[in-house]
């Protein structure tokens, strides 16, 4: 993430989701459609940009010195090695898992976090962009639903809710409720509440009303 003068893969991912966004709203969803978008959405959240995805998540702990550009699982690895109950790594090795689309892998340890700490909203949640990448779009929406359940301001479960009746369900006044909440959580004035403001209007737009 240099300093060029061109945009950062940050603000062209940015305008990817925005693009792929539209097409949803105004086409039938396809299962390659989302997890194209789910893809993005990781990209994001790893290069940097909040977006939700990494916000709650744990940090990606330091590479010894010469290791730079191994594999990011491993300093995840070498923590469960000195505790395999290290519920902070197993979450990290997860999300590397995910943004692998190793699905199987990824879900696998989150069910050793969710034996750990049955009520672990990160866990859940990533559950439920588990689901989302195998196209299981009410097994998701249950786990975002569970999630929220357990702590109604947890911003990683209210943006994928909301994308996920917007883009997909096309539940539009959901949408807007979900994100209303999101927006009650990172302030309106943030630049994701700007965001969420953006895919107010772009529901609105698509219900055929204006603001109230």
């Amino acid at each position: 993430m240099g300093q060029k003068q061109h945009k950062t893969p940050v603000e062209v991912a940015k305008k990817d989701v925005g693009n792929e966004v539209r097409r949803l709203l105004v086409g039938r969803p396809t299962i390659t459609g989302v997890v194209w978008l789910l893809g993005i959405a990781l990209v994001i959240g790893v290069s940097g940009g909040y977006l939700v995805f990494r916000a709650m998540g744990p940090a990606t702990p330091t590479a010894p010195a010469g290791e730079s550009g191994s594999d990011p699982a491993a300093p995840w690895r070498a923590r469960l090695l000195q505790n395999p109950k290290d519920v902070e790594a197993l979450l990290g090795l997860a999300h590397v898992q995910l943004d692998q689309q190793r699905l199987d892998a990824a879900e696998d340890l989150y069910r050793q976090v969710l034996g750990l700490e049955p009520k672990n909203v990160e866990a859940i949640t990533h559950m439920g962009a588990v689901l989302l990448g195998r196209g299981q779009m009410d097994a998701a929406l249950a786990k975002y639903n569970e999630a929220l359940a357990i702590n109604s301001g947890y911003v990683h479960a209210l943006w994928d809710k909301a994308n996920l009746l917007q883009q997909v369900k096309k539940d539009y006044a959901g949408a807007i409720r979900v994100w209303e909440s999101f927006i009650q959580v990172v302030g309106p004035d943030s630049q994701d509440g700007k965001t969420a403001q953006q895919f107010i209007a772009e529901a609105r737009k698509a219900m055929g009303v204006g603001k109230p």
